[in-house]
């Protein structure tokens, strides 16, 4: 099935939440992965996509249905990922998220007992995880000379930031080795699609191309998906009816529509129960208007659901956030 790739030449910079800096006193939240929002306005850059949408939400639904139309797609897009790593010439057998740090071979769940084999993992280096550095940088804004007049940069006084750099360490019999990774999506659609391009933050630029892998075809979405037990590749977004919400109660969110149980993220013991977590995590930066999108409450990578099939159509935000991968699900059985 087609694949597209996303393979970084540098660490890359991804964060949940908006830059910090000592006017806020707040922690950097570095990303396990992309959020589809990277990637899909990642691809929409490479294809030379521009959007002409005010709200940062309708861009999304705007960017999907342009994305559909220049590479003749069918939704949805993008599914994933999938990763890989790689400490020396060759890669890793293909690993899943098994929470916001932690990535294994799906050949390591035991989906009977619903446990993660971490010894058996560790011991055919079917594991890795992210060991983020933290690197500081000053923010630079331009001198004006005179109207229409754009001039040199300056430091903002007093403005320094703190921004993460995701490493990575591949485990083999309980040896950690820094490694490269490289993240495999599922692509819907008809059109190659290859370069090199800027990803994520502070300028860190990703080789994009298309191949073939077979393991994508074990991915699906809301959009497509038959009854069983996945586990969620990507963020699984939730939308509250209500404000005052304080359990995950199914009929008051939004997003849920297509899980029949949420079974949680799965321990690194035989016995022990799978515990359900809930995080905020923000939908990106819009390039047109220079703003962060909202954030949204959604169940973690990770966490695994039993699924059916959606009894009716979600709403447009709903369907252009599965159109490019959120809530994207490997099936375990």
């Amino acid at each position: 099935m087609r694949a597209i790739v996303v393979e970084p030449l540098e660490p890359l910079s991804l964060s949940s939440a908006p830059i910090t800096g000592v006017d806020t006193l707040a922690s950097v939240n570095p990303l396990l992965l992309p959020l589809p929002t990277t990637v899909a306005g990642a691809l929409g850059a490479l294809v030379g996509i521009r959007l002409a949408s005010e709200d940062p939400v309708k861009g999304l639904v705007e960017l999907v249905e342009k994305l559909v139309e220049r590479l003749r797609c069918r939704k949805p897009l993008l599914m994933g990922p999938l990763i890989q790593f790689s400490s020396g010439d060759s890669w890793s057998e293909t690993m899943v998220s098994v929470s916001w740090s932690e990535f294994a071979s799906p050949l390591c769940i035991d989906s009977s007992s619903l446990f993660i084999d971490l010894v058996n993992c560790a011991n055919r280096g079917g594991i890795a995880k992210l060991k983020p550095a933290i690197a500081y940088g000053v923010h630079l804004e331009r001198k004006a000379i005179e109207a229409g007049v754009v001039g040199e940069k300056k430091a903002k006084i007093g403005y320094l930031y703190r921004y993460p750099l995701l490493m990575y360490n591949l485990v083999s019999q309980y040896r950690e080795t820094p490694a490269r990774p490289r993240f495999i999506y599922a692509l819907n659609c008809d059109e190659d699609v290859g370069g090199y391009m800027r990803f994520g933050g502070e300028g860190r630029i990703a080789k994009v191309y298309t191949t073939s892998v077979d393991e994508v075809r074990r991915l699906t979405s809301p959009l497509s998906l038959r009854p069983g037990l996945y586990i969620a590749l990507s963020p699984v977004p939730l939308l509250p009816l209500d404000k005052l919400l304080l359990y995950l109660e199914f009929e008051k969110v939004v997003g849920l529509e297509f899980v029949r149980e949420v079974i949680g993220l799965l321990p690194k013991e035989r016995g022990r129960t799978p515990k359900i977590a809930v995080e905020g995590i923000g939908l990106g930066f819009y390039e047109v208007k220079r703003v962060r999108r909202p954030a949204v409450l959604a169940l973690p990578p990770g966490t695994v659901v039993k699924a059916e099939s959606l009894s009716r159509p979600v709403g447009p935000v709903l369907e252009a956030l599965y159109s490019i991968g959120f809530a994207s699900l490997y099936q375990l059985k």
